[in-house]
């Protein structure tokens, strides 16, 4: 976690706390059960303070253990044959998944297509 971030923000690094600090968030429920205040500097947490967050952080999952749940959810979708598993099978480029247009954006999905231009010739190739 960054010292120099209050320690709302800096909880906020760590995958599966997230960003938002609402009043459902982990990082403000965990902040309140050990009283410590959301714009103290990480810097000025006393060693107790520290250790109480990460054993408080470690009943929760995060990290690694969040992701290989969100993979698996995803490859059952694919195994399932859902709608969105079948936009997301598609190899290699899948298209996206919770309703967008694609006829002008996902150029990430799609992928990179060269576009013709009507009159525009092409630059004449070296023999």
């Amino acid at each position: 976690m960054p010292e120099n971030k209050n320690v709302r923000v800096a909880l906020s690094y760590i995958y599966g706390l997230g960003k938002k600090f609402g009043p459902t968030s982990p990082s403000r429920q965990i902040l309140e059960e050990l009283s410590i205040s959301p714009f103290t500097k990480v810097r000025d947490l006393t060693s107790e303070q520290i250790n109480q967050l990460s054993q408080r952080v470690k009943k929760i999952s995060t990290e690694g253990e969040l992701k290989e749940k969100v993979q698996k959810n995803i490859s059952a979708q694919i195994r399932l044959g859902t709608y969105q598993g079948l936009r997301r099978s598609r190899k290699p480029n899948p298209l996206p998944i919770h309703g967008q247009r694609t006829r002008h954006n996902a150029r990430t999905a799609k992928g990179h297509k060269r576009i013709t231009v009507a009159n525009k010739k092409k630059a004449p190739t070296p023999k």
